[in-house]
């Protein structure tokens, strides 16, 4: 999936990774509390506790990102902090913090990314939401880019039908499907044909 999104997506990780020594969480598509996609590379420690005490309930930079759109740093998010979220999120290493919010049609993608030594620099912050609205546009492409044919073929496979079952259902040959399969694969950024299902599940494309 990342490949459709990020090209050169391994560079592109590695720069967030210098940026946000305390780790980011990237997401694509959110709509109604769900994500398209996410990748969470904050500590794990953080994780658990985060999920553990249900924070996403009461975290002020959550609101802003389900709210608004653009970038802030966390320290200029003005909304209440009424369970200390951000003083908890402290004693993790994320000190620092900034968010970033592209919004196409209903669907938001995200970044908020931490450090724990100093806020991001004005440069890091325009560099940061450049590089969102890019992908943000790259990933909605994608959810567009399958043929109503392709769409067809998952979803019968999605069902559980063998792939000559579905073939007869479409009124084509199997390597016909086989060839359908493949490209929805590749546009999907998908290894085989079940994670290529799986992807679209989750992207609601099915």
């Amino acid at each position: 999936m990342l490949e459709i999104a990020i090209p050169n997506h391994e560079a592109e990780l590695q720069q967030l990774e210098a940026i946000g020594l305390s780790g980011y969480f990237l997401g694509f598509g959110l709509r109604f509390g769900q994500p398209d996609f996410f990748m969470n590379k904050y500590p794990d420690a953080w994780t658990k506790e985060y999920e553990t005490e249900n924070y996403f309930f009461g975290d002020p930079v959550a609101v802003w990102t389900i709210t608004r759109e653009g970038m802030v740093r966390w320290s200029q998010v003005k909304l209440p902090d009424m369970r200390k979220i951000l003083v908890r999120a402290k004693a993790h290493g994320l000190k620092y913090g900034a968010t970033f919010v592209v919004k196409i049609g209903s669907r938001r993608s995200f970044l908020s990314i931490a450090r724990p030594d100093r806020e991001l620099t004005d440069e890091e912050m325009t560099l940061l939401m450049s590089k969102m609205k890019m992908w943000a546009q790259l990933f909605t492409r994608s959810r567009v880019a399958l043929t109503d044919q392709e769409l067809e073929t998952l979803r019968l496979m999605h069902s559980g039908l063998r792939q000559s079952e579905a073939a007869e259902l479409m009124s084509i040959s199997v390597s016909g499907l086989k060839a359908r399969l493949d490209s929805a694969q590749k546009k999907l950024g998908a290894r085989n044909t079940t994670s290529a299902v799986s992807t679209a599940v989750r992207m609601n494309l099915i």
